[in-house]
């Protein structure tokens, strides 16, 4: 049998009321992955962190949870202790002794993405001995440093829900640039995954008055 949410594009799959703990959605490996992506996109966005932690400790992997888990903490690091302390204390009976006995060390002490650790799992975040700056400051610097296209930041909104926002950045950049494939494919894709027929007709007709040609692939 075909998994119908295999098709539907991860943001789809998040709840719209702001909720943390997804207990109730479909395509759970899909979802992880698209969490990931957001925590490495974006490692201060705790709603995001607390997402997946809540997704692993649902599917009983000790390994799974606990690098859900340390990536919070190399987040924060010395930060939001009670947040650290309430997540550590739910998710404790899933996780093995030694995965405990990081993270409580952790509560006090803090961690950071280049401390030495005896277990990474498979950790987002974590930079290893060899670095000696926090992967946090690093990328914060680099996201200042680079602005990004509207196609771009139309998929940030995407990872944070935003699908408003997303949909006016692509139909705004649509309006500008009508040739550019890729802005096309991505707004169309939007359009028939949220069956967004009466958006679709608007943006149609908004390009035909500014005298834009429509694409010959321009149809839901």
């Amino acid at each position: 049998m075909i998994d119908a949410s295999a098709s539907i594009h991860p943001v789809f799959l998040i709840p719209e009321d702001g909720r943390l703990n997804l207990d109730q959605v479909a395509g759970e490996e899909q979802l992880a992955s698209y969490l990931c992506h957001g925590i490495t996109r974006n490692p201060l966005d705790l709603r995001t962190h607390t997402r997946l932690i809540f997704l692993r400790l649902k599917q009983k992997d000790s390994t799974a949870l606990y690098t859900a888990l340390l990536d919070l903490f190399l987040a924060l690091e010395d930060k939001g202790l009670s947040l650290r302390q309430h997540l550590l204390q739910q998710c404790s009976p899933r996780l093995q002794p030694h995965q405990r006995g990081i993270l409580a060390q952790g509560l006090t002490e803090g961690l950071r993405s280049n401390m030495p650790l005896s277990d990474l799992g498979h950790s987002l975040l974590h930079k290893g001995i060899e670095s000696d700056t926090p992967l946090i400051n690093k990328t914060l610097s680099t996201s200042k440093a680079t602005p990004a296209d509207p196609l771009s930041e139309a998929m940030t909104c995407l990872e944070y829900g935003q699908l408003d926002q997303a949909l006016d950045l692509l139909e705004a950049a649509m309006m500008a640039e009508p040739g550019n494939a890729m802005i096309r494919t991505e707004l169309l894709s939007i359009y028939t995954r949220g069956r967004m027929k009466d958006r679709y007709r608007k943006q149609t007709q908004s390009m035909i008055r500014a005298g834009h040609s429509l694409p010959s692939d321009w149809s839901l």
